[in-house]
């Protein structure tokens, strides 16, 4: 604790020191002021004497120039035989003088009354020159009048000249008169000053001991108070420490509360940041059932800036839902209970014309006491999922018809090979002896039938083998014709306007008459109240590549098509058919089909007025190989035969029967099997060559695919022939396509069975 009689005396003494030390810097200041005073004004002074004595040097030097000059002209006018050059020079004087008395004019510029007078020496020293000292000068006679009017004219400049010499010097002593004044002013104030600040410094001296004394008795008292301050002190610090705990325990109180209020923030933005992010449409609503909160992506959805929602009813935001919404809202809040999972579909402001379907669900939001005090719901748009399981629906569906007509096809192709099979060896037979030859032809001509119902069923499931030939595009609408009469309804008019000229294409014919089925059924949909299905073929114009092309147009006069869908008619799953009546994959397959034909389709439409769509197909050269159609008569087997071995692989008996009695007819020596691993068993057991195999594609165990792998280890220069009416294996598929194997496909003719097999058995 400090003393107080100490600090009481040291406070005195200090004051009394720091008053001293103000009057000394005070004294020190005024001296300085009263130096830097004088020194200010004598510069002035000294600076205004130099000018005086300048201005005074200037004049008396132009004084004494124009008197030079007047003299030597004066000596021309009075004694011409004078030294003229000499005198001349003098005379030039008078510029001289000229220059100094503008120097002088500019030096007191400031000095009205002088700057006249030099002006009017100015104007008496051009007169002069004029009248007087040129025409001398210059040589000419100087009569009595112009001598009179020069001396007039000098003595009109000398007078000024005396007045201005006359000033110039009396202003140069009144400065250093005033100069010597001001120095000895500065002088007495100097002394005035040191002499009042010794007379102060002495008072002050006289009061600091008077202080001192006070102090000490202050101190003396201050010393009594300061030991019932100490003990007060003792009790102020204990109170202090009280203060301190209680203080350290509010600022925890307040850290903690500025802790919690930091977290509710961070937490409140970390939940409006969740609610805004999520991909859910999110709302909640008071017991008004108003907006009180909407997400962003609810508002997208809505079509509306969240900010508008809020205070505003279902009615007002999405009119076309409220008659839905409401009611489960209203049921919600006062049951209490969610309502999960509810399927709802309709329009809304941001997409007026296109119907949205969405997966909500609403739930009470708990308010005290077990109270409802408004409504959450999570919206989730599931439109575009919901369109994709519809069509996968589709797919599947698609997938197993077409499994179930591809294996339809495969027991129909069996049947088909037989009856076509023993009915070409009948007729064979009958043709010799010359009678039911027609009868056999009927069988035939019905077989046949039957397998173009089976190859649109292949077409129709996708597990025909794509093997691109030159066909002729008549003969194949010709033979699609009983299948496009099941498919026009009786009020709709087919008309098909071939050209009679063979226009051949290379293309895979299944796949041609896919694409004829696929226009058809799009033209027939769009007359569900019948109308006209014109199918015609025509020669085309020349491409760009120079070859000829043919036209296949289908027409119809249906409901047409707006440009919007013209530019998206072609797309997988698109489709304007209501749900379960179509997939959108037709129209898309068929492009594709006809884009790899190297081909093209155009499409004109208006709506209400029917569409034209126009395939483009490069024609292909004339060729005799082009594959007749299986209807034509065979009246003989024009193939040569052989007696090459045959390893023969079918598990329908019937048919194997037919064949091995074809091809031993034609010379061939037939090993039978019924199945693969029969046919292998077979050829491990004969030491002799097989030249060919002929497998069937898919048998029970080994089919033909794995037959011929295992095979070629064994035995690596048979051949291969493999037939099927039907198969499942798209890589074998992809490898019929390509030409690996040489193939039949069922059912065929016995021509076509040893064509195939001399064919293979010929190849090099």
């Amino acid at each position: 604790m400090p003393q107080p009689s100490s600090d009481i005396t040291n406070d005195a003494l200090v004051r009394a020191l720091d008053r001293w030390r103000q009057l000394a810097a005070g004294a020190v200041l005024v001296i300085a002021l009263i130096i830097s005073g004088t020194f200010v004004l004598e510069r002035s002074s000294s600076r205004l004497t130099m000018r005086t004595g300048n201005a005074l040097w200037l004049a008396t030097a132009a004084q004494e120039a124009i008197w030079s000059a007047e003299a030597a002209v004066r000596a021309i006018y009075l004694n011409p035989g004078v030294d003229t050059v000499r005198a001349q020079r003098r005379a030039a004087e008078a510029d001289s003088a000229r220059v100094l008395l503008q120097a002088l004019r500019d030096s007191v510029v400031d000095q009205p009354e002088q700057v006249a007078r030099v002006d009017s020496i100015l104007a008496g020293l051009d007169d002069w020159e004029r009248s007087f000292a040129r025409p001398a000068l210059s040589g000419e006679t100087i009569t009595r009048a112009l001598a009179f009017e020069g001396t007039l004219a000098f003595d009109r400049m000398a007078h000024p000249f005396e007045n201005l010499v006359s000033e110039a010097r009396r202003l140069r002593v009144e400065r250093f008169r005033t100069q010597a004044v001001v120095m000895w002013g500065a002088f007495v104030a100097a002394v005035a000053a040191l002499t009042v600040a010794f007379i102060a410094v002495k008072r002050l001296t006289a009061g600091l001991r008077q202080k001192a004394a006070e102090a000490a008795e202050r101190q003396r008292i201050v010393e009594e108070q300061a030991t019932e301050l100490e003990h007060q002190t003792q009790v102020l610090e204990e109170q202090a420490g009280q203060l301190e705990e209680q203080t350290a325990a509010l600022e925890e109180k307040v850290a903690e509360r500025d802790s919690t209020l930091t977290l509710l923030e961070e937490t409140s933005r970390f939940l409006d940041s969740a609610i805004d992010g999520s991909p859910y449409g999110i709302a909640f609503y008071d017991r008004r059932l108003r907006f009180q909160r909407v997400n962003k992506a609810l508002a997208v959805i809505n079509g509306a800036p969240a900010e508008a929602h809020i205070g505003k009813t279902i009615e007002q935001m999405i009119p076309a839902l409220a008659p839905i919404v409401r009611p489960i809202l209203e049921q919600v809040l006062s049951s209490g209970k969610p309502a999960s999972n509810m399927t709802i579909e309709g329009n809304t402001p941001a997409q007026p014309n296109a119907t949205r379907r969405w997966v909500v669900t609403y739930y009470p939001i708990p308010g005290p006491q077990q109270s409802v005090v408004g409504v959450g719901c999570i919206v989730q748009d599931v439109t575009e999922q919901y369109q994709t399981e519809q069509q996968l629906r589709q797919a599947q569906k698609l997938e197993a018809v077409g499994r179930l007509a591809g294996g339809i096809a495969h027991d129909f192709n069996n049947v088909l090979t037989v009856i076509q099979s023993y009915a070409e060896v009948l007729s064979f037979e009958l043709e010799e002896r010359g009678e039911g030859r027609e009868e056999v032809e009927a069988i035939r001509a019905a077989a046949d039938r039957a397998a173009g119902l089976a190859r649109q069923l292949l077409a129709f499931a996708r597990r025909d083998v794509i093997i691109p030939r030159d066909v002729n595009v008549r003969e194949v609408i010709l033979g699609m014709q009983l299948i496009l009469r099941r498919l026009v309804p009786a009020t709709v008019e087919l008309s098909l306007e071939l050209d009679e000229s063979p226009l051949v294409v290379r293309i895979d014919a299944g796949q041609l008459e896919q694409v004829v089925m696929n226009l058809a059924i799009n033209a027939v949909d769009a007359m569900p109240n019948g109308g006209r299905l014109e199918v015609r073929t025509a020669t085309g114009p020349v491409g760009d590549d120079g070859r000829p092309t043919m036209t296949l147009v289908v027409k119809d006069n249906g409901t047409g098509m707006t440009d919007e869908v013209r530019e998206r008619l072609f797309e997988p799953f698109f489709t304007t058919k209501p749900a379960g009546r179509g997939t959108g994959l037709g129209l898309a397959t068929s492009y594709a089909i006809v884009r790899e034909a190297g081909g093209r389709i155009d499409v004109s439409s208006t709506p209400g007025a029917g569409s034209v769509f126009t395939v483009v197909l490069p024609q292909a050269e004339a060729s005799s190989g082009l594959q007749k159609r299986r209807s034509t008569p065979v009246r003989g087997i024009d193939v040569a035969g052989g007696n090459e071995r045959i390893l023969l692989a079918e598990d329908e008996p019937a048919i194997r029967s037919a064949l091995s009695r074809i091809l031993r007819a034609a010379g061939y020596d037939v090993l039978e099997a019924s199945n693969g691993g029969e046919a292998l068993r077979l050829a491990d057991s004969d030491s002799r060559d097989i030249h060919l195999l002929l497998s069937d594609v898919m048998m029970p165990g080994i089919g033909g695919k794995e037959l011929v792998q295992r095979l070629a280890h064994s035995r690596p220069d048979t051949r291969v022939v493999l037939m099927s009416g039907y198969t499942d294996d798209a890589a074998l598929r992809a490898d019929l396509g390509a030409a690996r194997y040489a193939f039949l496909q069922k059912p065929f003719t016995a021509r076509e069975v040893l064509l195939a097999v001399r064919t293979a058995l010929d190849a090099t």
